[in-house]
Order: C-alpha cells, then structure tokens, then sequence
C-alpha cells in the first residue's frame, strides 16, 4: 500500500469517476485504473463499484477507506509541517537581548513575529550582553541583539543602532540648572557605577580616562533599576542608557554631558556558520525593523 493509491482512491470520492481523478492528479486514466487494481489485488477485496454515473465505495472498500484514510491526512499534516520547517515557518528559536533594548524596543516586534508566526517555538531571555554573548558562544542560543563581542570569540556582529547614555541627577541637584555640563563637572561628584565588567561601565570609564579626570565613586551597584533609586534619593548621579531613563524617572532630571557623546553600537550576535530556516527569518526581520527604527534618541 502506497500514499500515491490512498490519494487516488481520494480523488476517486472527491471527482466521482476515474477519469475525472486522473484529470485532477494529472495522470492518464491507466494509471489510476492501475492504482486500484494494485491495491485490490494486495488486500484482495474489491474497492468500488459504480452506482449511477458515479464510483463509490463498495462495502469492503467503505472499511478499507474508514481505517486508511487517517494515515493519508496524517501524511498530509506531515508533509504541511516539514514544508513550514524547511521555510522557516516552524521549528525552535533561542533568542536572548540586553534588557534596556529590550523592554523598550525589541519585545513588542517579537510579539508581532510571534502572533505572524503561530506555530513557531520561541525561548526568549533577557541578559546582560556578556551572558548572552556566552551563550551564542556555547551554542544555548541562536541570536542575540547586544553590544559587540571581542574579536577573539570569532562570531558575527551586524551593527543596527546607537544605544546613547544620559546624565542622571536628582531634583535640586546644583548641576540641574547649569546650561552646560562637561565631564570635568563631575570630577568631585559621586557617581553611581555599575559593576566593573559591565559594558556601560565600561564606556564611562573610557571617556573619563581619555579626558584624564579621576572618576570619584562610592557606590557600585550591579542594577540598573536601583541606581535611579539611590539617584531619586539624592545619594549620587550617574550616566545611564536613555532607554532606562526614558520617561524620566520621579524626582529626577536627565542632561545630555556637553562636547562629548556617551553611547554603545547595538546589534546582533550569532554564530559565523548558517542559521536553521526559523531562526533566519527571524533575524532577517528582526534587523530589517530594528533598522527601520534607526538610532534612539
């Protein structure tokens, strides 16, 4: 028994006559007498018989069909569903992001790749850019949209928008007012730090050794959200992504520093070799809208 002679007996039913199926499935009208006649003589019953102008199903053929035609329409499901996989319509996709892009840029087009794309699996984390780039590296995910990873690591970087970083102070701060605010300005200011492997750390750390101005720091904290607490509380300022800060929060205000542009270049993260079919599309379209949505400001 062949999937070729259940769809011809379905065709059979749908079209009424053998000729008509062999028009609908493109074959001469011997190669579906001959589809039968094949079937028949391995189950040795007889599957149809002609009733008025019509061919249906004989008594022995009505059971052969109730019991056959489940492995038919579970081929055509296969079938359907390999198709999806192979275009990148259905499989698995790890995606993993730093959390300020995020939650304010990247989680509301992976809804709407999500709702486009409803038999797709999805595992979505969100990291500190080193964790996540970790992952791409062992394999424990297929994209990722973060700061760009060391050279040494061998992986593919597709730069897509600037992730700019303000100045942070509290309401009645002396700075607040000031029209201009350097980076000399808060030589003599504590400043909230994040830990010292953190690329936005990292980044205030560059300027202020370029420039050669001693970076006065009391506090380190390794969270984001409970900086602009310890800044709504009028313990210190810090220098934070826009993406965090905006709204700005309660009792605070965001400058922009003068002369100087603190940011860091955001973009995606995968491994060199080639992408399965899902997690292509996705990044085909993640970058495509990302893109589209241009540098923040």
């Amino acid at each position: 028994m062949e999937l070729k002679q259940l769809q011809t007996i379905k065709n059979i039913l749908n079209e009424g006559s053998y000729l008509k199926a062999a028009e609908k499935m493109g074959y001469v009208p011997s190669t579906v007498t001959l589809h039968i006649q094949q079937l028949e003589d391995e189950m040795g019953i007889k599957l149809f018989e002609k009733k008025g102008r019509r061919m249906v199903l004989s008594k022995e053929g009505d059971f052969f069909w109730t019991n056959a035609r489940p492995l038919l329409e579970h081929a055509d499901f296969f079938k359907q569903t390999m198709d999806n996989f192979v275009t990148g319509q259905m499989g698995h996709i790890r995606l993993g992001t730093i959390s300020t892009i995020g939650r304010s840029l990247l989680i509301p087009k992976v809804i709407a790749f999500c709702k486009k794309y409803p038999d797709m699996k999805l595992t979505f984390e969100l990291n500190s850019s080193e964790i996540i780039t970790q992952k791409i590296v062992n394999n424990q995910l297929d994209i990722a949209i973060g700061f760009a990873p060391p050279s040494n690591l061998n992986l593919y970087f597709e730069p897509i928008c600037l992730e700019p970083m303000d100045l942070l102070l509290p309401v009645g701060h002396p700075l607040a007012t000031k029209k201009e605010i350097t980076l000399k300005d808060l030589s003599n200011e504590n400043l909230l730090l994040t830990e010292s492997y953190c690329s936005y750390r990292n980044e205030v750390d560059k300027h202020f050794s370029a420039f050669g101005i001693p970076l006065k720091s009391m506090i380190q904290i390794n969270d984001g959200k409970t900086i602009i607490q310890f800044v709504q509380a009028g313990v210190g300022c810090s220098i934070l992504p826009v993406a965090a800060i905006d709204p700005v929060p309660d009792l605070t205000v965001r400058r922009k520093l003068s002369n100087i542009e603190f940011g860091l270049m955001i973009g995606v993260i995968r491994r060199k070799e080639q992408l399965e079919k899902a997690s292509e599309r996705l990044y085909n379209e993640l970058v495509y809208e990302l893109k589209k949505q241009g540098t923040r400001s």
